[in-house]
């Protein structure tokens, strides 16, 4: 039993560690404008971002609907040397890019509406909710939008998600582990 412990300590142990040793990308809003906001998003991972989705489905605002992009965006400041192309619209959109490295930023000013109401005036409180999805060089890493404290602003730091295939065999080396465990208690 004691090795079974040790087993499945060492495999999170492993698992945190492989967590831990990426950067995080993080999003964010200054919420105090709801006509003019600008979003801003920093690659402290290192790998270069290829794709930012945004999509604010899951959020709720205060006319009991969510926010939305109709058009795109007033402007675009796309990372250093590189393109940042817009796609979508609704409450699912984002930006492709050409080349966005570790440590650039990239943001863009947009006036955000419901899906009710096309003269809606956004804060960052109403972007509570949302999910941002990164594909990196290195694999997909995803946020959800948080309010910061008591301010208006709010953040979404985005995190590795693990790959389906890595999951699957760490739960089979610990069933594994778990089968010797058993298959030695056994013995004794």
């Amino acid at each position: 039993m004691k090795q079974l412990r040790k087993a499945a300590l060492a495999a999170a142990v492993a698992l945190g560690a492989q967590a831990s040793a990426f950067a995080s990308i993080i999003i964010t809003e200054p919420g105090a404008d709801g006509f003019n906001i600008e979003t801003l998003a920093f690659n402290g991972s290192s790998y270069d971002i290829t794709k930012l989705t945004f999509d604010f489905s899951g959020t709720t605002t205060t006319d009991g609907s969510h926010i939305v992009i109709d058009g795109s965006p007033f402007t675009i400041t796309a990372p250093a040397g590189g393109t940042a192309t817009f796609f979508g619209s609704g409450s699912v959109f984002g930006f492709n890019f050409t080349s966005f490295n570790t440590f650039d930023t990239f943001k863009f000013k947009w006036d955000p509406d419901s899906a009710i109401s096309g003269s809606y005036g956004a804060t960052g409180l109403d972007f509570i909710g949302a999910t941002i999805t990164a594909v990196t060089s290195n694999g997909t890493y995803k946020g959800t939008f948080a309010r910061v404290g008591s301010t208006l602003d709010v953040s979404a730091t985005l995190s590795p998600v693990p790959e389906a295939d890595a999951f699957a065999l760490t739960l089979a080396g610990m069933a594994a582990v778990g089968g010797l465990a058993m298959r030695r208690s056994r013995k004794a």
